[in-house]
Parts: structure tokens; C-alpha cells; sequence
């Protein structure tokens, strides 16, 4: 692999999911949730395992952070 076509990412301010404790990047699809970040895909399987439903996310301003509607999460 050619070293020139490496491009160096801060991750510094990255936060870590809660369900697999992966950095999130800056442009991920990620949810907010009060108990912390997660990727999407991590927290509607652990949403659809707990409940037996898909959460309801709305947008949060953006196209890649999405906030809990649902009390229950």
C-alpha cells in the first residue's frame, strides 16, 4: 500500500459507542441517546432485541444524528 495515499484522521473528540465500544465517526449515522452515543445499526438491534420494535428516531438538524423519540430508551 502506497504510504503517500494515507490520510491522517484526528479521532481525538470521537466518542465511543455504548453497545460496541467502536469510535463513532464525525459523519456516521449515530444516535443520541441520554445514555450516551452509539452507532445506528448498534442501537436499533439493541432496541429491537430489548422492545421487538424499531425505535423511533427523528433527525436531529442533520442527516446523520438522530435523537430517541421513545421515553423507554
Amino acid at each position: 500500500m502506497d504510504e503517500d495515499n494515507v490520510v491522517d484522521i484526528n479521532m481525538k473528540d470521537a466518542p465511543a459507542c455504548g453497545r460496541c465500544f467502536m469510535l463513532v465517526a464525525r459523519y456516521a449515522p449515530q444516535v443520541d441517546a441520554p445514555t450516551g452515543t452509539y452507532h445506528r445499526e448498534c442501537f436499533e438491534a439493541w432496541y429491537f432485541g430489548r422492545f421487538g420494535r424499531r425505535p423511533r428516531l427523528y433527525a436531529d438538524g442533520s442527516r446523520h444524528l438522530y435523537q430517541v423519540r421513545d421515553k423507554a430508551a
